[in-house]
């Protein structure tokens, strides 16, 4: 009988990240066989295995997952990003345009891709040849989507993961770890987002007026952890994965049901 395997990234020997590392005992709990592949080298340390996103789970980087979920025949998840349920903790106008249409009338803002996951770094731009520096070291042409924002100070920054549509834990990420955000806030923002995945994080921020805002909204894969509890950060990322699984073979079976029926009309 298969057993379930959990395929951890390793680059130059040594674990990915802190959220890699603190996974291995947990998933090995879990009954997972622990696969370490080379980040470095997927062809032959991750291609090689047959890949099933039925029964196996990734914890590394957003690319060696992207080519694992491909692997699987599975579209990688969009970008969770802004949920339209959650705009009332904006506290910006957050518009999606092309990297060739920003000018200098836009500066500062800030800017991010809008579909592809961490196609590159989200961050502030006051000079157009931040613009020329994007397009210069990143995948990226004047067409790439992006979404643009207004610039908003916050004085520290936190990842809140939620799973089951509960609060899981608040960790620390930026700025100054003193401010803490509103849970109260958190848990609003929770009972709002009625369309969320089963497992996932909210970054938020804190103005200096106090105030409590989103950050963004990241799906529950090649996510870090920073200091999470590994046990239930551990398993998020489990349920997680089955869950795409479910989700996309799902839309499949649905659309081999619809063409079904259209050729029996």
């Amino acid at each position: 009988m298969r057993t379930n395997k959990a395929y951890l990234e390793k680059i130059g020997g040594e674990w990915l990240d802190d959220f890699v590392y603190i996974s291995k005992e947990r998933l090995k709990a879990l009954d997972f066989e622990i696969i370490p592949f080379d980040g470095d080298d997927m062809e032959n340390t991750l291609m090689c295995y047959p890949l099933d996103i039925s029964k196996d789970v990734i914890i590394g980087s957003v690319e060696a997952t992207s080519v694992f979920f491909k692997a699987c025949g599975i579209e990688v998840p969009k970008y969770l990003g802004y949920p339209e349920e959650l705009s009332a903790y904006f506290n910006r106008e957050i518009e999606r345009t092309v990297i060739g249409e920003l000018s200098k009338a836009d500066f500062p803002c800030f800017i991010k891709p809008a579909d592809g996951v961490k196609l590159f770094t989200g961050e502030v731009i006051k000079y157009i040849e931040q613009v020329y520096n994007i397009k210069d070291y990143y995948d990226v042409t004047v067409d790439t989507p992006i979404l643009k924002s207004g610039v908003i100070e916050f004085v520290s920054e936190y990842r809140c993961f939620v799973h089951e549509e509960e609060l899981k834990g608040i960790q620390f990420y930026a700025g100054d770890y003193k401010v803490f955000p509103n849970p109260l806030v958190i848990e609003d923002m929770i009972d709002i987002y009625t369309t969320a995945n089963c497992a996932y994080t909210l970054d938020v921020g804190v103005t200096a007026n106090g105030g409590t805002w989103l950050v963004e909204v990241n799906d529950m894969w090649a996510i870090g952890s920073y200091g999470m509890d590994a046990r239930t950060y551990a398993l998020m990322c489990v349920r997680r994965m089955r869950e795409i699984g479910r989700q996309f073979h799902g839309e499949t079976e649905n659309l081999w049901k619809k063409l079904k029926n259209r050729y029996n009309e």
